[in-house]
């Protein structure tokens, strides 16, 4: 059957994209909770996830299988100033906590990468199901380095980033669709500049947060590979719509 492909536009709302944005980071900075902060931005998220060809997303996540993960990543990044909190400040100390960081990057690549399989394994497409994710370790810490180097460039980052966002895409396997992206890097840097300066004036943070997951989710393109009945028994959600 002929491919068709469905473009993805981010219905969100500003002050909801703050709000659920705020919810994740905090919980997130309580380390336990942190799973409790990322179900609800991801329910919402996929909700508002509009396909031009008509279809649903759906987030089906729950936090207890992943808490621990969370928990433990959220402890990995306050563990450089943890270890070096009776230190003084100053030079050394932001040495020691750089290569505490360099030291524990492949710890934090080992507990991201199931996150993301859990989080994109989760999100349901009707039609199409859910997807698996085949993205393996040692590809996944070789893009986390370029991307982390890049920021060096000062610019690169912005396509060492768009470059990974489709590896994640091209490791996304469903039986009736594939994923890709379109965004550019240098689309990226320019909005990049801009939602710099807002996050700067304070005030339209919820708008920053908005065109942010706009973008990203706006660059999503899902290509049917099969005709795929959309059939409630997909999508018990959405049988009382």
């Amino acid at each position: 059957m002929e491919a068709r492909q469905a473009r993805v536009t981010f219905t969100g709302g500003a002050l909801a994209s703050f709000g659920y944005s705020f919810l994740f980071l905090f919980l997130f900075f309580l380390i336990i909770p942190g799973a409790w902060g990322a179900v609800p931005f991801a329910v919402w998220w996929t909700g508002h996830l509009a396909f031009d060809d008509g279809g649903r997303a759906e987030f089906t996540g729950r936090p207890g299988p992943v808490w621990v993960l969370f928990a433990v990543l959220a402890f990995l990044a306050y563990l450089p100033s943890l270890a070096t909190a009776g230190m003084p400040h100053g030079g050394r100390t932001a040495m020691v906590q750089i290569v505490l960081s360099l030291v524990l990057f492949p710890l934090d690549a080992a507990v991201k990468l199931p996150l993301y399989r859990w989080f994109f394994e989760n999100i349901r497409l009707a039609p199409g199901g859910s997807p698996r994710f085949t993205g393996t370790y040692w590809p996944y810490l070789g893009w986390s380095v370029l991307v982390a180097v890049s920021v060096v460039t000062i610019i690169g980052w912005a396509w060492a980033s768009v470059a990974m966002m489709r590896w994640f895409c091209r490791n996304l396997e469903a039986d009736a669709y594939s994923v890709s992206f379109t965004g550019t890097g240098g689309a990226l840097l320019w909005r990049s500049l801009v939602w710099l300066v807002g996050m700067v004036c304070i005030i339209p943070l919820p708008w920053v947060f908005r065109s942010i997951y706009a973008w990203w989710s706006g660059h999503l393109v899902v290509t049917h590979t099969a005709a795929v009945a959309a059939d409630a028994d997909d999508f018990p959600g959405f049988n009382a719509a």
